[in-house]
């Protein structure tokens, strides 16, 4: 734009006088058509600035913008569902305990197959326990172990056999089936346990951490051949073979302190590799 008046043309008469009033007006800024765009510009500027100014952190001594910060509470985890009352449970978990002397005995798994049976841990032991058999309540045995280690993906616990309840001198037992059972712990690499024995091959129940294989036989059953401890296999999600059975006892695991805490306990803790921390599901 310019303040060069236009040359002189052949206008009506006023119009001369007119057309330099409006130019003179547009120069100076008085129009106010022209006056509406800047104003606009400005308040959307200033808008602009305000919602920045917000997202930032405040400075030193300037109040804080109002915004209210959340965060997702953290899960917390549930108690494993093992289909009956939170009473039953710890009945269980009392009664068992109290039989194998240990206290803090807490349930991990509980199978009604064709006897009632509870799988638990305390901090110091592994205890395979039947409900209600031979008129008994609870009836529990137990083995030693260092339940807050593992030596590398999976540890066994359990493995036993019991004949049949014909054999027993106690009448109570009469029926009862012969039983084998394997037990143990696993990490979260396990997604498949299998037991080989007698001619026939079994998947593992896995749930909380643990493992187990109840195998049932009639009650006239004798043990084949008691040093036949049966072949476990552990397996992964993609089904790549993990280890055996057999494999924990070939090495020795130490705890951060040096300890030996899994495998050959008569080991040199020099050549034992490191336990892994066992957490339960």
């Amino acid at each position: 734009m310019t303040d060069m008046l236009p040359p002189t043309r052949d206008l009506p008469p006023g119009s001369h006088t007119r057309i330099r009033a409006e130019v003179e007006r547009a120069v100076t800024g008085r129009t106010k058509r022209r006056l509406l765009f800047p104003v606009l510009a400005g308040v959307a500027s200033v808008t602009a600035v305000a919602t920045s100014v917000a997202l930032l952190p405040p400075t030193p001594g300037s109040p804080a913008p109002a915004v209210q910060i959340t965060s997702t509470p953290l899960e917390t985890p549930k108690a494993p569902d093992f289909g009956v009352p939170e009473e039953t449970v710890k009945a269980i978990e009392e009664g068992c305990g109290r039989i194998a002397g240990a206290g803090d005995a807490k349930l991990y798994q509980l199978v009604d197959g064709q006897v009632r049976f509870a799988l638990l841990y305390s901090g110091s032991s592994a205890l395979d326990c039947t409900l209600g058999v031979g008129g008994m309540e609870y009836n529990s045995g137990f083995a030693g172990t260092e339940v807050k280690w593992l030596p590398g993906h999976y540890s066994v616990e359990l493995n036993g056999a019991s004949a049949g309840g014909d054999h027993s001198l106690k009448p109570i037992y009469r029926g009862v089936p012969g039983n084998r059972t394997v037990a143990g712990r696993v990490d979260d690499q396990v997604a498949r346990v299998t037991y080989t024995i007698d001619g026939q091959t079994v998947d593992a129940s896995i749930a909380n951490g643990t493992f187990l294989v109840r195998m049932y036989y009639p009650s006239d059953w004798q043990i084949p051949n008691i040093d036949d401890q049966g072949v476990l296999q552990f397996y992964d999600a993609a089904g790549t073979l993990l280890g055996t059975g057999a494999d924990v006892w070939k090495k020795c695991y130490v705890d951060p302190q040096g300890k030996v805490v899994q495998g050959n306990r008569q080991a040199d803790p020099a050549t034992c590799v490191p336990a892994t921390p066992w957490k339960p599901r």
